[in-house]
């Protein structure tokens, strides 16, 4: 098998509990510098983590499910369009530079009913954020910028204003415990959680950075502002970007959406995630991606998928949408140049898809063999058609030759 290219998507440091149990993992920005987080737009950096973080390819396959801590600036925080994720695995951490108003309070509030839990990064006792205190799930306090002393007496008086009344209150994080003599005297005086050099250093994630085009992105965007827009005319839009495709489709597969079973067409992708999730992903993709795509991959890809679904139409096979997946993903490997089967075995399709796509098996490689084979105008493949079902494919095959141009010159 080709060695996939690797990138370094993120990095994570590990949160234990108080008895040196893997408790969660805050996911770390990193650009070229693999040893800091060097960037210059906050809220692009945070888009390309979870676009990362969501929907890379990430060679770490062993990783624990577990709690993911995650830093957000205030103009993701506050918008409609920051995390389009589970919320029962996510910790939204408020930065320590945050303008603490109604606003944010009021937005903290929603997110909360909606499941999400809130940690105060960096929280250093100052009274403008005392209308969070209540409101927090985890308190983080940097260890560095802070005596012992200083830290027992505040967390005294914070038990005193805030603490003593709350039905649920919140779990104290220490960060950057350098040494044991700091572990063990946090440990005494009421910290849970705990993070830093003494336990273990970030780890870097490598995998494959999934790029998108933010042209398309944005023309999603734009087709969603429209009343009347329905599922079809979206997976249209979202099927002009094959790499847009295979990403929505590898995360509604994923774990994290926890789905009863695997969907096998973005026409399922969009009626699972919904309208309101494919414009978060829209933006996230926006904010994050920089790539240009060679138009004619696409055409020939595009061509291909619909005129397997055509076809598959014309025969009134079972779910022909499917048909359309396997056509776009049939390519993929030249998209993202990288191994094929590596790809495939990654985004977790339906095992009839994937059989279709890496063996040409099953029904739906059959079809994908004919109208490939049309393609490269080899007749054999179509040997046993007989004359209707031959009509039917080069029709299909013509159609989607008009469609697919048709598309290409919208991008």
């Amino acid at each position: 098998m080709t060695t996939p290219q690797t990138d370094l998507l993120f990095a994570r440091q590990p949160i234990f509990d108080g008895n040196n149990k893997l408790y969660g993992y805050e996911l770390l920005y990193r650009g070229l510098n693999p040893n800091a987080a060097v960037f210059e737009d906050g809220d692009k950096a945070t888009s390309e983590l979870l676009v990362n973080y969501c929907g890379g390819i990430i060679n770490d396959e062993d990783a624990p499910y577990v709690k993911v801590f995650i830093n957000l600036p205030r103009n993701l925080l506050l918008s409609d369009y920051f995390f389009p994720l589970e919320p029962s695995r996510v910790v939204l951490e408020i930065l320590e530079n945050t303008l603490i108003d109604q606003a944010l309070v009021d937005k903290v509030k929603e997110l909360k009913q909606l499941g999400y839990e809130i940690a105060l990064d960096d929280y250093d006792f100052s009274e403008e954020y005392d209308p969070l205190v209540p409101l927090a799930d985890y308190i983080k306090i940097d260890l560095l910028f802070i005596s012992d002393i200083t830290l027992k007496d505040s967390l005294h008086q914070l038990e005193r204003k805030h603490l003593k009344n709350l039905n649920k209150r919140p779990a104290f994080l220490a960060e950057k415990v350098e040494n044991k003599e700091k572990y063990d005297y946090c440990r005494h005086i009421g910290f849970e959680l705990f993070q830093g050099y003494y336990l273990e250093r970030p780890q870097l994630v490598y995998g494959k950075k999934i790029s998108n085009s933010a042209e398309t992105a944005m023309q999603i965007v734009a087709q969603l502002q429209e009343p009347d827009i329905d599922i079809d005319q979206l997976c249209h839009a979202i099927s002009r970007d094959t790499k847009l495709s295979y990403q929505i489709l590898k995360i509604i597969n994923s774990p994290l959406c926890r789905l009863p079973r695997k969907v096998s067409s973005l026409k399922e992708a969009v009626v699972f995630l919904g309208l309101e999730q494919i414009k978060k992903w829209a933006m996230a993709l926006v904010l994050s991606g920089d790539s240009s795509q060679p138009l004619e991959l696409f055409r020939i890809l595009l061509t291909r998928a619909r005129a397997c679904e055509l076809y598959a139409s014309y025969q009134k096979y079972e779910n022909p949408e499917s048909y359309f997946t396997v056509g776009l993903f049939s390519g993929i490997d030249a998209v993202m140049r990288a191994d094929k089967k590596w790809l495939i075995e990654k985004l977790d399709l339906a095992q009839d898809i994937n059989e279709a796509l890496l063996q040409e098996a099953g029904r739906k490689g059959e079809v994908l063999k004919l109208v490939s084979a049309l393609e490269q105008g080899e007749w054999t493949p179509t040997d046993h058609l007989n004359q209707a079902e031959r009509i039917e494919l080069f029709s299909a095959h013509e159609n989607a030759i008009n469609w697919a141009h048709q598309l290409c010159q919208m991008v």
